[in-house]
Parts: structure tokens; sequence; C-alpha cells
């Protein structure tokens, strides 16, 4: 099985030696995404997980759109937060981008990221 690798600038470039995702037979296995803005590669609204999580679920859409699928198809997320205190918020935001049948989905808090971010989600998806 052919592994291909994708990339694409309507998302934010990688910021260490890492590629955006993968395909790999119908698969596709992101990377951890964040809320930098995929013009200026700088973190939005530093400190707040809400509308960080708009943007990573935005980011994540257009990897997933450049493998050829898209967040209907996530059937597992990974998501690594600042501080589980503020889970609500996120998982308020998160519903709106999976509002049917959300992904399996695992949640990890890790303590502070650089630079206000406060959310990172990779994913899994099918291509069908």
């Amino acid at each position: 099985m052919e592994k291909v690798r994708i990339s694409t600038q309507k998302a934010p470039m990688p910021s260490g030696w890492y590629s955006q995702a993968y395909k790999l037979g119908n698969m596709v296995y992101t990377a951890g995404v964040t809320a930098a803005d995929p013009l200026t590669q700088e973190i939005v609204s530093p400190g707040n997980i809400e509308k960080q999580t708009e943007q990573v679920l935005k980011n994540l859409q257009e990897i997933l759109a450049a493998a050829g699928t898209d967040l209907n198809h996530v059937i597992k997320t990974l998501v690594f937060v600042s501080d589980i205190n503020k889970f609500n918020e996120f998982n308020e935001i998160y519903k709106k981008f999976f509002p049917v049948d959300p992904p399996v989905r695992s949640t990890v808090e890790v303590g502070n990221f650089l630079n206000g971010m406060e959310v990172e989600i990779e994913a899994i998806a099918v291509i069908e």
C-alpha cells in the first residue's frame, strides 16, 4: 500500500519537522492541528479555547479536503487541551463541527503550550 504525503497551504504549515497528514489506502492520518492562521502562521486568539477550537477544526477541514475527505468521515480524534477546566467551552464548539455521529475521541490535558495555544487536535478519517 502506497503512503501519500498530504500538504495544503490552506492550513498552517508544520512548525517543526513533520508532515500535515498522510493518506494510506482509504485512510487519512493527520498530525496535531493547531489554531494557527494559515496566512500569518500565528496562533489566533491566544488564551481563548473557543476561538482556537474553531480555527483548529477549520484547519483540519482543509487538510482533510486536500486528502479527498471531510469532517463527516473522521472516525477518531485525539485532543490535547492546556486546561481540562475549559473542556466544556471546547466541547460546545467541537459539537458544532460534529453535530451527528461524532467520532470517537480521547482528550488529554497537557498543561502549558507555547504562545497562548489552548488546543491541538489530530484525526483519523476515511476516504470514500
